[in-house]
């Protein structure tokens, strides 16, 4: 995962890049503790429930972002930390998953959401300078708000 990527997103994004930008730093800060914390020797061998869990915790913050975020890339760095998440449940249910495809399917999502992640800041950038700046948050459409039961 590029660092320089969610420096970036920090400093030129919007809330939706920033909180990105956290849950990656979250995801990065909670697997550099869990592994100076428990020594992994056989590291992909069987499912490791410690980044099963810092894995779910992204993927909550990841999806909440994206279903509140007025972005569509977001959906996508979401769907790939689903990726991660699912490889984890696929090695608990079964053990004959090799560790190579187990680990390619847990380290490659965040490959693709820094990509991802990198292409949203610029075209946050660019709607920003050319149409001035929009809302970062989804709102309730107030047509949906009258559709509502009232009491």
């Amino acid at each position: 995962m590029d660092i320089s990527v969610v420096v970036a997103a920090l400093r030129y994004g919007a809330g939706p890049e920033k909180w990105m930008g956290w849950a990656i730093i979250w995801l990065i800060g909670l697997s550099q503790v869990y592994y100076a914390l428990v020594e992994v020797t056989t590291a992909f061998q069987s499912a490791d429930l410690g980044l099963f869990l810092i894995d779910l915790s992204v993927c909550v913050i990841m999806v909440t972002i994206a279903l509140r975020a007025n972005r569509m890339y977001t959906l996508w760095i979401a769907g790939f930390q689903l990726i991660a998440l699912l490889a984890h449940l696929a090695m608990f249910a079964t053990n004959a998953i090799s560790p190579i495809t187990y680990a390619v399917l847990v380290i490659a999502p965040s490959y693709f959401q820094t990509i991802i992640l990198a292409f949203g800041i610029w075209l946050h950038h660019r709607r920003v300078k050319s149409h001035g700046n929009y809302r970062s948050w989804r709102t309730s459409s107030p047509r949906l708000q009258d559709n509502l039961p009232r009491g």
